[in-house]
């Protein structure tokens, strides 16, 4: 580009010195000036696209050499990672086999997933890992995943099918990527906290719809996960007048309702359930909180494909309709069935009661009776 500039520059001096006159010097001296202006921007330019050159340098590193694949996966990583990663490819494959179908390889079969050695910041250090990202040809990947400097196969196939779970997800229809949330398919197996959390929800939720989910009554479910829709506003739908204060705690009327507002404020701090009804009834109906978290949704969106098998997310993505008929088709089953599944096994997924450690309840009482003596010894030196 400065060799372009230069050649105008000469050929416009030129071009001057051509029409003027053969004794007008001082337009002579213009064009010397003019030309050494010139010079010294091509320099500035000059040393400023090294600098530029060298920072993209610094930022962008080489691919590691070694590429590792199982069908449609691709990981690029290095020789002493490569064994590690031709095993825990073959987990990983398995488990996308038992819901994937088209869909899912063609969105991994765009993707090279990178995994190289790297660091990151800790208290007081900075500590060694693997960092795997789930492309090579963006510069803003879908997601970033690290294990420890020295990985076992297992954890090494959790994160990669953490970043398969994202990828899964990266893109989809806004209908369905704003039900789930989490920007992650469940392609994995459940594990049994997941639906233990699940129970803790349903038991614990201040909402009426909630209940009623729990009580086996499938319309109430599939209205509180945001798939159905019962008749009514969301305020009956879902909570009863002794969950308002429950539910005003997460959300407030707005600010130029002065009266809501007040009531809001009452019904916080007094328990007013008069003022609660008030503050409640205020709400818009787009404001009031569904009764399930995004959580919940995503462990039933699992039971919805274990309940399909292969294809189950193709069938989900690709579907058309409301979301329940697209729910529908990927379990491949009466989404009454489904939901009746999913609730048995989050009964079954009961947490029992918290259990203290022994050798915690032994340091417990340790720290105790050293309180407990060093607050004799001081009583008596008192003395």
């Amino acid at each position: 580009m400065s060799e372009r500039r230069l050649g105008f520059s000469l050929a416009l001096a030129a071009a001057v010195c051509a029409a003027a006159p053969a004794g007008a010097q001082h337009r002579s001296t213009a064009a010397d000036s003019l030309m050494r202006h010139i010079r010294h921007l091509d320099s500035v330019t000059l040393s400023r696209s090294k600098s530029v050159d060298s920072i993209r340098r610094s930022l962008v590193r080489p691919l590691p050499p070694v590429d590792v694949h199982r069908g449609t996966i691709r990981v690029r990583t290095d020789s002493t990672l490569a064994p590690r990663f031709r095993l825990a490819l073959e987990s990983v494959s398995v488990l996308i086999d038992r819901r994937g179908g088209p869909a899912l390889a063609s969105r991994l079969a765009k993707r090279v997933f990178v995994a190289r050695r790297d660091s990151t910041p800790a208290t007081f250090r900075m500590r060694r890992v693997v960092t795997m990202a789930a492309d090579t040809a963006r510069r803003w990947t879908v997601g970033r995943v690290e294990a420890p400097a020295n990985p076992s196969v297992a954890e090494l196939a959790a994160g990669l099918m953490t970043l398969v779970e994202q990828v899964a997800m990266d893109g989809v229809d806004s209908t369905l990527a704003a039900w789930v949330m989490i920007g992650r398919a469940p392609l994995r197996e459940g594990a049994a906290s997941e639906r233990a959390d699940v129970y803790i929800e349903l038991a614990t939720s201040e909402s009426s719809a909630s209940r009623r989910c729990r009580a086996r009554d499938v319309p109430s479910c599939l209205d509180a996960l945001g798939i159905d829709s019962l008749p009514g506003s969301r305020l009956e739908r879902w909570y009863a007048p002794e969950d308002y204060r429950g539910l005003l705690r997460a959300v407030a009327p707005a600010r130029e309702d002065s009266a809501a507002v007040v009531a809001w404020i009452r019904c916080r701090s007094d328990r007013d359930e008069a003022a609660c009804r008030v503050a409640a009834a205020a709400l818009p109906n787009d404001r009031i909180p569904m009764p399930l978290s995004a959580s919940t949704r995503h462990a039933f969106l699992r039971e919805v494909l274990d309940a399909g098998g292969p294809g189950a997310y193709d069938r989900l993505v690709t579907g058309t309709g409301t979301l329940r008929l697209r729910l529908t088709t990927a379990a491949g089953e009466p989404l009454d069935t489904t939901v009746a599944r999913w609730l048995a096994r989050a009964e079954r997924s009961r947490p029992d009661r918290m259990r203290l450690p022994s050798g915690l309840v032994v340091a417990s009482l340790g720290w105790t009776a050293a309180f407990v003596a060093l607050a004799l010894i001081r009583r008596t030196s008192w003395a």
